[in-house]
């Protein structure tokens, strides 16, 4: 199993994670009222876990900066 490297960072109110090997990005943002992050676009790939993985770094984020639990 390979070890994705994100960078993960705060833009304009969204959570972008990228992973720059692969050239691979997702954005998150928290709807208002909402308890979790929702998927705003990310690029195309069929690698299932570099987007569970992803996503897992940008619920890591939501939780330090205080956006959920």
């Amino acid at each position: 199993m390979s070890k994705f490297e994100f960078r993960v960072g705060v833009h304009d109110g969204l959570i972008v994670v990228t992973e720059p090997t692969s050239q691979f990005y997702a954005v998150y943002g928290k709807p208002q009222g909402q308890r979790r992050l929702m998927l705003a676009r990310r690029r195309p790939t069929k690698d299932q876990r570099l987007v569970t993985q992803a996503r897992k770094a940008a619920n890591a984020k939501a939780r330090e900066l205080g956006w959920i639990l």
